[in-house]
């Protein structure tokens, strides 16, 4: 059974009733609650819950009017967290929405004691804030959605399962163009001022990073900025790792609550 409420001007529906555990699940760029309930299911259990959120300006949720710098987006996670009085709880973010969690966490590590990242942009090679903002760019403009579509067809390998990938082109195709564009734009002005660097390293309680195919971080720059890390990566996966091979996925999360619990 689910639950579906209203915090922090946020819309979220918890998995599970447990409370030994508590999960709180973070999509990525242009998407929704949608894209991470395989995985709240799949921590939800008997002691456990789960609570996966729309994101403001996304899903089910109004646009924020502070904007969708990182900053704030984390800020907002941190309040919906406070209003529940969620305590203890190990947040899991997908592409951006990992970026969101890191400095979410990493501003109040009393309340979040665990972060797991899936294929996130943080960490990331010489020329990562140029490139994302080359992708913000050819976002700006892109009324007719042709640009998005193919952004989110490449995430994917050739292999890839191709009414997945259709279901979730059609599922990012809803957002309007500012909710496309803007979170890209903020991300690279907030990897060109290595605030993804200052997060990381403010960051000393457990940490998982699960690469893709074609992983945005530096491995060894995350494990340098952030000693405590623990890394995988898949095997036959684009970036939406948690739908592409959520078997992996959920071994690979399974062991590192196990190991940090």
């Amino acid at each position: 059974m689910t639950h579906r409420h209203t915090a922090a001007g946020m819309w979220y529906r918890t998995y599970g009733h447990g409370r030994r555990d508590t999960y709180l699940l973070v999509h990525g760029w242009a998407g929704d609650h949608r894209f991470m309930v395989p995985l709240a299911r799949h921590l939800a259990t008997g002691r456990s819950r789960a609570i996966v959120v729309d994101m403001p300006g996304h899903g089910q949720s109004p646009p924020p009017p502070e904007g969708y710098g990182v900053p704030e987006m984390a800020a907002r996670l941190r309040a919906f967290a406070a209003e529940l009085d969620l305590c203890d709880v190990t947040i899991v973010g997908h592409s951006l929405g990992g970026v969101w969690s890191l400095e979410a966490a990493a501003g109040d590590r009393d309340r979040f004691t665990g972060l797991a990242l899936l294929d996130s942009a943080v960490a990331g090679p010489p020329g990562s804030a140029e490139g994302i903002a080359q992708v913000a760019a050819s976002l700006r403009d892109d009324t007719t959605g042709q640009v998005r579509e193919s952004i989110v067809r490449a995430y994917f390998l050739p292999r890839s399962d191709p009414r997945l990938v259709e279901r979730v082109v059609e599922a990012m195709a809803e957002p309007s163009t500012e909710v496309a564009y803007a979170p890209i734009a903020a991300l690279a002005a907030y990897v060109a001022a290595d605030a993804d660097a200052a997060a990381l390293a403010r960051w000393d309680r457990p940490l998982l990073f699960v690469g893709s195919n074609s992983p945005y971080a530096d491995y060894a720059r995350l494990a340098q900025l952030a000693p405590q890390v623990s890394i995988g990566q898949t095997v036959g996966s684009g970036h939406f790792v948690q739908l592409e091979v959520p078997r992996q996925i959920d071994a690979m999360l399974d062991r590192f609550l196990e190991i940090t619990d």
